[in-house]
């Protein structure tokens, strides 16, 4: 097999109509190829992705909401309680995976640790009068509670919805792909 490279057009090339770039105006003619907005825009949301990146998937980020009265009167059934991964002590509020071999292994659960060390810990929800039956390691705790919103379980329910994320995630293409009013404008006089 011949690989054969295209013939240059010596005519063309001497007559100056051939294709050339100025490397005088490099940094015009990138910001001319490049949207510094769109760019900027784009590198926050990349930011916010790696930022709220979740712990189940081996990010920091954990949110969870309450959905029993087990903590109450710390966190209220609703509320939201927003967790990032931090080592933990006793008197924490952690969110974890029950461990396998527990009632209902797996679920997530949020209780403040009681008792224990990196080795096991003891969780006991606030409005309880006696631990939790399992001891949990490090390995089934997805963060530490930093800060609650109340009643905002209602909020993360209308986010989480796959309405509300198409639409959100339609007027962040439609933002990024719409043209800043000078590319409009030179757009629309080489139409005429």
């Amino acid at each position: 097999m011949t690989l054969t490279l295209p013939k240059l057009d010596h005519d063309l090339l001497r007559s100056g109509r051939g294709r050339h770039v100025d490397v005088s105006n490099a940094a015009g003619w990138l910001t001319q190829r490049l949207n510094p907005p769109a760019l900027v825009q784009t590198m926050l949301i990349v930011c916010l992705i790696l930022v709220l990146w979740p712990a189940q998937f081996g990010g920091n980020f954990a949110m969870t909401l309450v959905a029993g009265n087990s903590m109450e009167p710390t966190y209220m059934l609703g509320d939201a309680v927003v967790t990032w991964t931090d080592p933990v002590r006793i008197g924490d509020t952690v969110l974890f995976r029950v461990p396998e071999g527990g009632f209902g292994a797996g679920n997530p659960v949020i209780h403040r640790i009681v008792g224990g060390d990196s080795t096991g810990w003891v969780t006991q929800g606030d409005n309880s009068y006696s631990p939790d039956p399992w001891t949990i390691i490090n390995s089934d705790i997805l963060g530490v509670a930093k800060f609650h919103v109340p009643f905002g379980g209602r909020v993360v329910a209308v986010l989480k919805s796959w309405l509300v994320i198409a639409i959100l995630g339609g007027l962040a293409v439609g933002l990024l792909l719409w043209p800043d009013s000078e590319e409009a404008t030179k757009t629309s006089k080489h139409r005429r």
